[in-house]
């Protein structure tokens, strides 16, 4: 009897009152197209998520048949939340200024204690896992994900399932579940999703305009059809990021050739991550844990099975040295390939000079080595010399060919004496014989385990698994209400509108008048990007040289499972996020939350990080893919984007850059990108403007760009109803979640990204500019805002154009732009000071 007047004193505290006020789970709060209600009952009518991704146009892939058993396979669990009603409701109420729960938001502690799954409903399917044969990689806080790894044999049992290997282009050797994975009985009412696939279902929108600066972004792949010049008539040469020529000149400059001590860092990759190393050449090369010489981690370059397609052109790891006196290097490689002659392609070992030409060669061959070997090379005659040493494969891109190279255990020391020419003398060092496998994918380091707390009721089934019961004794109490009114001091942007190649941050915080015009700068807040690169801030000083801003907030990277590689392509997309916040709100605190790739497991990693640690308020992801591609993935990253709305946290995503026609289908049907269509996101679209002399806006349409083939993305999501914020406005079409919501400039932007600058075009951009304005909107308000999806509509339908410019000009392909809200650019342009005041 007492537990039960505790439980309704909670509901009431929470100012709520439900017909239900119990621990029934469901998958999300705003609910998929076509599902009846939202279930406040037994979790056990409640079915995973899980599908078949299936990707298109430039993430398309090639289905390679079944993959070998023994191929290791990384997991995503995303486990359902306690009290999903209440949580549902909680979430509105934060967002409704007419309730007493407006702007309430919950502390991480709070959330956890009472909404996250509870400590035993994630042992639970840890231990199923773990009976199964799966490896546990990770685990977070908020218990909301669970990671693990197994074999394809035991993940195709478990989950009642088929892995097979694509061949997914420049991405290489993938592997994807082809049928629905099955969620055991004994854990399905725990189980919100799974995702048992590790294509990338995800693509940047930064579409470069400078044809200069296009050979840093673009890496050879494989490609069939297409003449390669052979390995051994290819030209050699390592290009350097900025932050390997400064690790140069600090070398230059502090280095000695008498060094005594191994001058080689991380020899064995034991911190989990690249650096000092960096992957080089076509940049794929990846941390690993399957196949260490020692330790628990090795570096990998390549594709491990048959028929499965081997990189073009050249790839590694490199580390840039100073050689010692009589210097000896030595390093362990685990080596296999089909290719039979060096002449098409090869496993290779170089030095290159500091700026990244090519010097010698230490070894090339067809090397299948079953099991590590050591190999060992005097270089001492470059003394005192800076040298870049590379490891790695040439590879011919053949279709049926694979290529590949593991390394481990690298020293370079102050010999005995040296040799007049570098060669190699192998020795076979016992180790297990590999089976050739999928690419491996990096282990995510290791996380505390999290302290179970007092939590609701779990939701036991009859099975083997037992879930164990525990009555709540508190409910999480909403934090007091802030002091409304922040402190909005900074200086305003005062540099030039624009450069010779594209819009500055001065022209767009005039034209869309920003609150950093007002002396509201973002001071005080932390925003978070997502992305799989992490970003060089002489790229960043670089820019804000040219826009002529002082940033006075900080810039840090965050690595998740690995963390990204620096050398990638998407580099772009990361420099134009950073500066675009960084110079529209200068006085912000920006962290990057990098991963590995744009996977489904990778981008949910790094959502559930951001939103467990909890320290930003605003997260940008300027990335989408096709909704349909895998609606796990589009399941699941709105379930966590409800997880951060309760604890006043904004999502924001770019709604893509490919017109209403996201699934490359030719509009039959047009298609929207996810996350940005995940109702709990705010979803933002592009504008083209013209600004006056004195850089007030005059002239503004829907964004494109057909010289760079960029369209403003929008249209009607398949996946998700319309949700309630937008009923009742007018031009919505009511089968599912209109997008975007708003729009911001999206085509002509100047990007500093390894050290040169670029014109850029795409949502991409106007994402972060979304960013900025919430952070500076949340420094004016002195309180994070949260949710604002249902406060946007209401502004709009009460205050009409009042604190937004409509954009009637324009089309995505398959919709108009014209009066009010449309598909293209979405209610409008915020006039940043008057939408910011209005929040």
């Amino acid at each position: 009897m007492q537990t039960s007047l505790r439980l309704v004193a909670s509901c009431l505290i929470a100012g709520m009152v439900l017909s239900a006020c119990g621990g029934g789970n469901s998958g999300g709060g705003i609910l998929p197209a076509g599902s009846p209600t939202q279930s406040t009952g037994s979790p056990s009518s409640q079915t995973p998520t899980s599908s078949v991704p299936k990707t298109a146009g430039t993430l398309a892939y090639t289905d390679m048949g079944a993959a070998p058993q023994t191929t290791p396979v990384s997991v995503t669990l995303t486990l359902n939340y306690n009290h999903q009603a209440q949580l549902d409701q909680l979430v509105a109420q934060q967002a409704d200024p007419t309730s007493p729960m407006y702007h309430h938001y919950l502390t991480t502690d709070e959330f956890n204690s009472y909404y996250a799954p509870t400590a035993q409903q994630e042992q639970s399917v840890v231990f199923a896992l773990q009976r199964a044969g799966f490896t546990i990689t990770k685990e977070y806080s908020n218990r909301t994900i669970v990671e693990a790894s197994a074999p394809a044999a035991k993940v195709e049992s478990f989950f009642n399932t088929q892995i097979h290997m694509v061949n997914q282009g420049k991405f290489g050797a993938r592997y994807v579940n082809v049928k629905p994975a099955v969620v055991p009985a004994a854990i399905a009412p725990l189980v919100h999703a799974v995702t048992t696939s590790n294509i990338v279902v995800a693509h940047t929108g930064a579409h470069v305009q400078s044809a200069l600066s296009l050979s840093s972004l673009i890496a050879s792949t494989t490609l069939p059809s297409v003449p390669h010049v052979p390995a051994s008539h290819a030209s050699r040469k390592i290009a350097l990021s900025p932050q390997m020529k400064a690790r140069g000149a600090m070398l230059a400059k502090y280095a000695t050739p008498f060094a005594t001590g191994n001058v080689i860092g991380n020899p064995g990759f034991e911190t989990g991550a690249f650096s000092p190393w960096f992957p080089c050449g076509n940049g794929y090369a990846t941390i690993d844990s399957s196949n260490p010489h020692s330790g628990q981690y090795d570096a990998f370059t390549g594709n491990l099975a048959n028929n499965l397609g081997e990189e073009y052109g050249l790839d590694g790891v490199c580390q840039q040295v100073t050689v010692p006196t009589n210097g000896q290097l030595s390093f362990y490689v685990d080596e296999g390939t089909s290719e039979t002659s060096t002449y098409w392609a090869d496993q290779e070992a170089d030095l290159f000079d500091a700026n990244g030409n090519y010097l010698t060669n230490l070894y090339t061959e067809n090397g299948n080595t079953n099991g590590y070997v050591h190999r060992s090379y005097n270089i001492g005659a470059y003394a005192g010399q800076q040298v870049i040493i590379f490891v790695g494969i040439y590879g011919s891109g053949s279709f049926s060919d694979y290529n590949y190279v593991y390394l481990d255990d690298a020293s370079l020391t102050n010999g005995s004496s040296p040799t007049p020419s570098p060669s190699p003398t192998p020795a076979p060092t016992a180790s297990p014989t590999p089976v050739p496998t999928a690419s491996p994918t990096p282990v995510p380091t290791a996380s505390p385990t999290p302290v179970p707390t007092a939590s609701p009721t779990p939701v036991p089934t009859a099975s083997p698994t037992p879930v164990p019961t525990a009555t709540p004794t508190a409910t999480p109490a909403p934090t007091p209400t802030p002091v409304a009114g922040g402190s909005c001091t900074g200086n305003a942007d005062n540099g030039p509108l624009s450069g010779s190649n594209g819009w500055l941050a001065t022209g767009v915080a005039k034209a869309f008048d920003y609150p950093v015009q007002h002396g509201c700068n973002g001071a005080g807040v932390t925003v978070a990007v997502e992305i799989d690169t992490p970003i060089n801030t002489s790229d960043v000083a670089g820019y804000l040289s040219a826009a002529g801003v002082t940033q006075t907030g900080t810039i840090t990277n965050e690595a998740v499972n690995g963390g990204g590689n620096a050398s990638s392509s998407d580099y772009t997309e990361t420099a134009l996020d950073v500066e675009t916040i960084s110079g529209l709100a200068p006085g912000a605190n920006i962290i990057v939350y990098n991963f590995p790739d744009l996977s489904s497991q990778s981008i949910e990693a790094g959502y559930n990080q951001t939103v467990s640690d909890g320290t930003a308020s605003v997260v940008n992801s300027s990335f989408g893919g096709c909704e349909t591609s895998d609606t796990a993935f589009t399941n699941t990253t709105n379930t966590i984007a409800e997880q951060a709305a309760a604890k006043g946290m904004t999502f924001v995503a770019s709604s893509g850059d490919s017109g209403s026609d996201e699934c490359g289908t030719g509009n039959n049907p047009p298609g929207v990108s996810s996350p940005a269509t995940d109702p709990y996101f705010t979803a933002v679209g592009a504008v083209n403007f013209t600004d006056t002399s004195t850089g007030a806006l005059a002239s503004i349409t829907s964004g494109s760009d057909s010289s760079n083939g960029f369209l403003s993305g929008g249209g009607v999501s398949t996946i998700f109803a319309l949700p309630s914020y937008q009923q009742g406005v007018a031009n919505m079409v009511s089968t599912g979640r209109n997008d975007p919501d708003v729009s911001l400039p999206g085509v002509g932007v100047m990007v500093y990204a390894n050290g040169s600058p670029m014109q850029v075009d795409g949502t991409s951009w106007s994402s972060p500019e979304f960013v900025a304005l919430m952070a500076e909107a949340n420094q004016l308000h002195g309180t994070p805002l949260g949710f604002i999806n249902p406060t946007l509509y209401s502004i709009f339908t009460k205050t009409g154009y009042t604190d937004f410019t409509d954009v009637t000009t324009g089309n995505n392909g398959a919709y108009n732009a014209g009066t009010g809200y449309d598909l293209v650019t979405g209610i409008g342009a915020p006039k940043g000071w008057a939408l910011a005041n209005a929040l």
